[in-house]
């Protein structure tokens, strides 16, 4: 049987990899659990190509038992204007794995929307590559029933910006927005949709 492999994407800003404490320990739930087994990778500036070293990179870690491959890019944020509601009752991605078939599957039923959100036994869950953060009046909440943990999106727990709560379909008419995070994009980046405009 193969040995699945997984990735890790970090943030790099004027060469310096942000919140990495949190890709590290993400990074070493998953070995343990698949591999029982801890690892250690080193990123220092030094490894980043000399013309990535200002603005916003992208690094990419594919890893597996006893292989790791590291690569840099520049990053550019890409325009989601519209979100298509997508049910999948059996979608599980609980670990990034590298392979995002299952995904990429349900990418074919956006239609003319930029991404989809995926609902999932009734439940919002998250885009394609982000978690979301929904917002009302009361304050900023990030749905409990997520498939992917991400590290953003604790991080902001953590610090007591954003909430978990279980958000239902029929819930979604209480909340105004929707902000996309992940490792590469922030609240303050705005990447957002009003909630009238999910299809």
């Amino acid at each position: 049987m193969n040995k699945p492999y997984f990735i890790e994407t970090i943030k790099v800003v004027d060469g310096r990899f942000l919140n990495l404490t949190y890709h590290m320990d993400r990074m070493n739930r998953t070995m343990i659990s698949f591999f029982n087994t801890t690892m250690f990778v080193e990123l220092w500036i030094g490894d980043v190509p000399e013309e990535l070293r200002t603005g916003v990179v992208k690094c990419r870690i594919t890893y597996s038992h006893c292989s790791v491959n590291v690569e840099y890019e520049r990053y550019h944020m890409r325009k989601v204007n519209s979100l298509k509601l997508t049910e999948d009752n059996s979608i599980d991605y609980s670990f990034k794995y590298a392979d995002r078939s299952s995904l990429i599957h349900l990418l074919e039923q956006k239609g003319d929307c930029d991404d989809i959100l995926i609902v999932k036994d009734g439940f919002i869950t998250d885009t394609s590559y982000t978690n979301i953060v929904l917002k009302n009046s009361s304050g900023l909440y990030t749905p409990s029933t997520c498939l992917l943990a991400g590290t953003k999106r604790q991080l902001l727990i953590d610090r007591g910006f954003i909430k978990e709560k279980d958000i239902h379909l029929a819930d979604l008419q209480r909340y105004d927005q929707i902000y996309l995070i992940n490792a590469m994009i922030d609240i303050e980046d705005n990447v957002s949709i009003p909630v009238n405009c999910l299809f």
